[in-house]
């Protein structure tokens, strides 16, 4: 199996929240992965976010989509979720990518962070996978 990463990042950085601070890329995308032979969709994730050691989630626009067979061609693309899904939908999924003092007494301050909205106005072009 393997998989395919990447970030999702706007056109012009000007567009990111300003709050909270240190959002670099799209949050709270649909990354979906298709056959490129078929046509069919083989996964999709939730993207925007990676974690690296103790520290809090970094909203970079980052995705990971596993368990994808080998030897396949894909093409990736994201999309905002306006439309099927609602950021609503899956908000509990999304808010609690972050612990902070708020929300967790004692928690310390250094690996707390605060979950950026989620990205919904967007237009987005598909790339090949390779």
């Amino acid at each position: 199996m393997g998989s395919i990463q990447g970030k999702i990042l706007p056109a012009n950085s000007l567009s990111l929240p300003a709050n909270p601070p240190g959002v670099t890329g799209l949050f709270g995308t649909h990354v979906v992965a298709v056959d490129a032979a078929s046509g069919s969709v083989v996964a999709g994730v939730l993207g925007g976010w990676s974690c690296a050691a103790l520290g809090p989630a970094q909203f970079d626009g980052s995705y990971v989509i596993q368990a994808l067979p080998i030897g396949h061609g894909y093409q990736v693309y994201a999309e905002a979720l306006n439309g099927a899904v609602d950021p609503s939908q899956v908000s509990n999924a999304l808010t609690t990518l972050c612990r902070n003092p708020t929300t967790d007494a004692g928690w310390p301050p250094l690996s707390s962070c605060v979950v950026p909205s989620a990205t919904t106005s967007f237009t987005s072009r598909v790339r090949s996978a390779r």
